[in-house]
């Protein structure tokens, strides 16, 4: 069976969670899926695993244009399956098509995500029904929205969740008292609750991840409400050792956004022994189970009470233990098995 599997996510510069969930896919695939012939498919040059071989299609640069270009229909011709690590999946014929719906977010905060974002969610989401064979959720919350927005694209939904990155083993230092945030400061994912909620701690609060000036001046101007524009931190996108750093330092790691399809940083915060704040019923949530705080982010003495918990030396010494044993429930192996079963059924094995 040979599978292209979607890798623009991988193109030099790129950051998020997609990016993360490709490449361990990818990983994954090649080590625990002998049968499958992986490949990762992209216009130029992407950032691979090691071991996994690149088809360079050529074509428009731009995923979205790339993916309706004729350099990449004629690149699949002789592919079994072709996934995409995003529900805007290709536009191309031969091939039986797979996609991942990470989240929908538009369907708990439209009013956070944008009509025009939502809308476009929405199409995607409704175009995959008609034309892919198969889709993945990485949890149950992701399922849920699905179940919301089109209940009949349940049907062909498998929950296969994503593995846990690798965290580079180092001794346990005593936190400096500060809130982590990671992740892209986009306005859903509710950075301003997570300020409110840290108001009552002295800690530095940093954001970590890349933002617009937009997004900047909007949390700077809350922090300055407030009263706390003084610990609040900008340090943008990091490098893995100076965010490995920031882990290990932290109090606590705060994901409050009120959809959240799986939330990598709270396995990087749990392999490390990191407590971590998430919303109630989100895929966050549901990831860290009973190692994480979960709380109803809309009340900011919720959140406020969970960072001062965070900081209790037995609930810590606590999150020592649970919090890696949580990680190891998600494993590269558990992962790729799963999307190789989705594979086959898919193409009526």
């Amino acid at each position: 069976m040979k599978i292209g599997v979607d890798a623009t996510e991988l193109r030099p510069g790129a950051i998020g969670g997609v990016r993360t969930a490709t490449y361990l896919l990818l990983d994954a695939l090649h080590k625990f899926t002998p049968d499958l012939q992986v490949m990762a498919v992209a216009p130029g040059p992407v950032d691979v695993p090691r071991g996994i071989k690149t088809v360079e299609t050529g074509g428009p640069v731009r995923p979205f244009w790339w993916r309706r270009s004729r350099a990449l229909r004629e690149a699949l011709a002789d592919f079994d399956i072709f996934h995409s690590p995003v529900t805007a999946f290709a536009d191309v014929d031969g091939p039986v098509l797979t996609a991942t719906v990470s989240e929908l977010p538009f369907v708990v905060n439209h009013r956070l995500e944008g009509f025009g974002r939502a809308l476009a969610q929405w199409y995607w989401l409704s175009r995959a029904m008609g034309h892919c064979a198969a889709l993945f959720a990485p949890s149950r919350a992701t399922l849920e929205q699905i179940r919301l927005t089109h209940p009949a694209a349940v049907r062909i939904t498998h929950v296969v969740p994503h593995p846990a990155p690798p965290a580079p083993s180092s001794e346990q230092k005593r936190h400096d008292g500060s809130v982590l945030f990671v992740g892209r400061l986009d306005r859903r994912k509710c950075v301003e609750a997570l300020l409110a909620g840290a108001a009552c701690c002295e800690g530095q609060i940093r954001l970590v991840g890349p933002y617009s000036d937009r997004a900047r001046a909007r949390i700077e101007k809350e922090a300055e409400r407030l009263g706390i524009s003084d610990r609040v931190l900008f340090p943008g996108s990091v490098d893995a050792e100076t965010l490995d750093f920031l882990y290990r330092n932290a109090c606590v790691v705060g994901l409050v956004s009120a959809s959240e399809g799986f939330g990598f940083p709270v396995l990087e915060a749990l392999a490390r022994g990191v407590p971590v704040v998430v919303a109630k019923d989100t895929g966050a949530a549901e990831v860290g189970g009973d190692a994480v705080l979960a709380v109803d982010t809309t009340q900011t003495d919720d959140i406020a009470a969970a960072i001062r918990r965070a900081a209790e030396p037995d609930y810590r010494r606590e999150v020592s233990v649970a919090g890696p044993a949580r990680v190891l429930q998600f494993t590269p192996e558990q992962t790729a098995r799963g999307y190789a079963k989705v594979f086959e059924h898919a193409l009526g094995g």
